[in-house]
């Protein structure tokens, strides 16, 4: 009982430490879209990632590694966009025609 109630104090005294937060800023570039039809799907890399039109600004962007990327909207099993982007360091707006 005595080992028990010694470890019980410790475990609380290690509680009691300073605690410390990091906060950091995704630095990753960014993909907006700028006129995206209703009802397509998004697709990064081959990968199905959402509606586009919920990336058209801030805070809305879509954040991605550096480096090219291939984008496509899809309509059902129809490509109706696709467009290979490099993107590096900042925001790319890619506007759909």
């Amino acid at each position: 009982m005595r080992k028990l109630l010694a470890a019980a104090v410790l475990a609380l005294a290690a509680c009691a430490g300073p605690t410390t937060v990091v906060r950091t800023v995704d630095t990753r570039p960014a993909i907006a879209f700028s006129g995206a039809p209703w009802g397509t799907v998004l697709y990064v890399d081959g990968v199905a990632v959402g509606d586009p039109r919920e990336y058209d600004g801030h805070p809305n962007v879509l954040r991605v590694e550096p480096g090219t990327h291939d984008l496509e909207l899809r309509q059902g099993d129809q490509v109706v966009f696709d467009q290979r982007v490099f993107v590096e360091s900042e925001l790319k707006t890619v506007v759909v025609h």
